[in-house]
């Protein structure tokens, strides 16, 4: 009897400890045009669908904590530190639009991620979270402390920061417009050269130039990685897309600020020297930011080497 209680209850512990946590899946529905984009060329049609869908995933309770991944990927990006950050957190991971399992952008109507991500946290009835972006991720993160600051307790950036698109806001409507029909004109050529060339010749591009900016730990990332930009969709390159960002606008509004966020920069050693300069500049227009250097990796901090990642975001937001 005592050796069937022993065993059951090992068979008990062990099942806990191999379970994981619960994990919420949903969408929310946030507007095909958003609040701050200025990069739409359509100004008098309206979109077929006056709105479209993000795909989230939540676990764990406490203060909201967003994760935003990087481009041509999606938010499985943080499945190696999605549930240790949610032993301490409500951790939210979405995919951004036009990944994953969200809806596609409206081509020729123009969006912000950043706005996106605001109409994400009022959808799930978040006033303020802690965030972390890696690249594509950081960008719009960035833009989102340019935009919204009071929605921020602190940000984790890694891997890129400031996206170099223009002003748009300081252009004269004229001068927009002519700008964005050329943009616009210039990504339809690319989307046919893409078109003739194969998705799967691009996709395949992309694979050898995330292993050039991968530190040591790639070959126990690649299975993943490949995996996620296999299973990408691709919409960026098959359609003429308006840029999602405010760009060069956001150095104007962090200047701007009395008071930023508290904010954590990681860089990667072998990251790419474009990503690190884009931190850099981050950090000249935020002074206050604290900057951390994991050695050993490149871009994909997060995946390369999460358990240092997660110690130094978990470090940076208790340290108040």
């Amino acid at each position: 009897m005592k050796k069937f209680l022993y065993l059951l209850l090992t068979s008990t512990l062990v099942l806990s400890a191999c379970t994981k946590p619960v994990v919420k899946t949903g969408y929310v529905e946030v507007p095909t045009v958003t609040e701050h984009a200025l990069s739409g060329i359509y100004s008098l049609l309206e979109p077929t669908s006056p709105t479209t869908r993000l795909y989230y995933e939540e676990c764990g309770q406490g203060e909201p904590l967003i994760l935003l991944h990087d481009q041509a990927v999606d938010c499985r990006m943080w499945d190696d530190v999605f549930f240790k950050l949610a032993k301490n957190f409500r951790v939210i991971r979405y995919d951004l639009r036009g990944y994953g399992k969200s809806g596609n952008p409206e081509s020729g109507y123009g969006y912000l991620h950043a706005d996106d991500l605001k109409n994400l946290m009022d959808a799930l009835k978040i006033k303020k979270a802690h965030f972390a972006g890696l690249s594509l991720g950081g960008m719009t993160l960035t833009e989102f402390i340019a935009l919204y600051p009071d929605r921020v307790l602190t940000a984790t950036i890694s891997s890129g920061a400031i996206s170099e698109y223009p002003n748009r806001k300081a252009m004269p409507k004229n001068i927009l417009k002519i700008y964005n029909d050329t943009v616009f004109a210039i990504q339809k050529a690319e989307v046919e050269r893409t078109k003739l060339r194969g998705l799967n010749a691009e996709k395949n591009d992309w694979k050898m130039m995330m292993r050039s900016v991968s530190g040591e730990h790639y070959h126990d990332i690649s299975e993943n990685l490949n995996k996620m930009i296999d299973d990408w969709k691709g919409w960026q390159l098959l359609n003429p897309e308006t840029d999602a960002f405010i760009g060069i606008q956001a150095e104007d509004l962090l200047v701007s600020q009395k008071k930023k966020p508290r904010i954590l920069l990681i860089i990667g050693q072998h990251d790419s020297a474009r990503c690190k300069k884009s931190m850099q500049r981050m950090a000249i227009f935020c002074p206050d930011a604290k900057i951390q250097l994991m050695s050993d990796v490149g871009h994909f901090t997060c995946m390369e080497s999460p358990d240092k990642f997660v110690e130094k975001m978990m470090s940076f937001i208790q340290k108040k």
